[in-house]
């Protein structure tokens, strides 16, 4: 996301006449979006209490939305005017939003690492080299071809595989070819910003999971179809308006900062995976196991987590999906109903609700039980990482076992040890939630000895012993 610095004009809503002037600051590396004002607005108390309002403005030629705004603080310099300040959690730019919700039809959204996942090139070069008057002369040819895109349909609209391109140049000194892929949602009807950001975060968490690192959103740009760009003679135009979005995002580097990641080092390209429709079912299914994937995915997004938050996050994860997914008890429900009742029947009364809050759960399979099981489903991936599967659910399960059940003597385990059973946890259960949006089991299969999946191995290996050693 681009940085913003302007000066500009600002209101609340449905009080345009009470305006002020201020800078609007955001930076997706920093603190979020600010916007400092010289005066205070007459038109409501001061925002101390948490309340959360909207505020709208011009910068240049730009309209802004700040949405969901709270107070950070007022202050009276001595001598001169007061100053207050804003945070908001969202900006809209391009458009002034009217409804009590934003909603939006389409949204196109470039993302980070997205270009070498998808992996197509439409720049070209051509050189040519010859001697003349005993001097090497050298042409050079570059060539922009657009590239032709995908979609396919998903429950709710189409997804897009587009490619957008620019051109630059001076008259003397350089000339600048530049292409990128975007994906496009288009929806059937109208969509909040909520289920939009979503949908978003959907799409990198697919793109993260495919590629092993994080990513994060370079623009996200909106439409609808009845929000068009105004014309220099103030009349609606025959275009969309693009109104950009910025949030703070949790992970975010510089593009000139950031290192690329080779494909062969993917667990997944964008070919491999299956294409535009992989992608489709892939915002179908997700929604379902939502929880677990945002789990998951915070081992990546967070900047820094203690290897133990990061251990008990990836097996909430991994025991989430599989309940969500393959459910699973240890003995058929009404025989466990009728085992439930005898125990109450035998209780006193006023011991029924403890017994029940203990009890009332005991027929979900056990971690140990999931994990195993969600090995064997990855295993045309994972089996030469994790070999013997009953022994690395056992272990990992009696490590969380360990964390989350700690006692006066509390058993502790090193980062390393922790940091490649981790690994292993998020390596079965990435294959897994992959599986289950329809990549093809081969796929993942000839995947098994790649640097995805194997770069750890014996740290893991290593790891499992150190810890079997300690409970022994």
């Amino acid at each position: 996301m681009r940085k913003i610095d302007e000066l500009g004009v600002f209101w609340v809503e449905d009080h345009e006449d009470d305006e002020l002037q201020g800078r609007l600051l955001f930076d997706p590396e920093e603190d979020g979006i600010t916007l400092s004002l010289i005066g205070t607005f007459n038109s409501v108390p001061p925002n101390e209490n948490g309340e959360l309002i909207r505020i709208l403005g011009w910068i240049g030629k730009d309209k802004v939305t700040l949405e969901r705004c709270f107070s950070g603080g007022t202050f009276h310099r001595s001598p001169g005017v007061p100053e207050s300040n804003y945070r908001a959690n969202a900006l809209l730019l391009g458009h002034h939003v009217s409804e009590p919700s934003p909603e939006f039809q389409s949204a196109s959204v470039s993302l980070s690492n997205l270009d070498n996942w998808i992996g197509r090139n439409a720049i070209t070069q051509e050189s040519t080299s010859s001697d003349e008057d005993e001097k090497t002369r050298y042409d050079f040819t570059y060539r922009l071809k657009s590239l032709d895109g995908e979609v396919c349909r998903f429950s709710r609209g189409e997804i897009a595989l587009r490619f957008a391109w620019n051109t630059n140049s001076d008259e003397f000194h350089s000339v600048t070819l530049k292409q990128w892929p975007v994906l496009k949602i288009t929806y059937d009807e109208r969509r909040t910003l909520d289920e939009i950001q979503k949908d978003i975060g959907l799409l990198e968490s697919f793109l993260t999971l495919c590629a092993g690192a994080p990513t994060s959103i370079d623009r996200l740009l909106l439409r609808r179809p009845d929000i068009r760009v105004t014309m220099l003679s103030g009349e609606e135009g025959p275009a969309e308006q693009e109104i950009e979005f910025f949030a703070q995002p949790l992970r975010y580097s510089d593009p000139l900062d950031r290192k690329p990641i080779q494909r062969h080092r993917m667990l997944l390209t964008y070919d491999e995976i299956g294409g535009i429709s992989t992608v489709a079912n892939w915002l179908d299914i997700a929604p379902r196991f939502h929880s677990a994937l945002n789990s998951l995915m915070s081992v990546w997004r967070a900047k820094q987590m203690f290897a133990e938050n990061r251990f008990l996050n990836v097996t909430f994860a991994a025991e989430a999906f599989h309940r969500i997914t393959q459910g699973g008890s240890y003995m058929d429900d009404g025989e466990f109903k009728a085992l439930l009742q005898s125990y109450i029947d035998s209780t006193p009364e006023e011991h029924h609700p403890w017994l029940l809050g203990r009890i009332s759960y005991g027929n979900d399979l056990p971690l140990v039980k999931r994990l195993r099981q969600l090995a064997g489903r990855s295993a045309p991936a994972t089996r030469g990482l994790i070999k013997n599967k009953g022994q690395w659910a056992g272990l990992l399960s009696r490590v969380r076992n360990e964390l989350t059940h700690m006692g006066e003597v509390a058993r502790s385990f090193g980062g390393a040890e922790l940091a490649f059973l981790t690994e292993s946890v998020i390596s079965v259960v990435r294959v897994c939630m992959l599986l289950e949006c329809g990549v093809e089991s081969e796929i993942l299969r000839a995947k098994a000895d790649s640097y995805a999946i194997i770069w750890y191995k014996p740290r893991l290996e290593r790891a499992l012993e150190v810890v079997r050693r300690d409970f022994s």
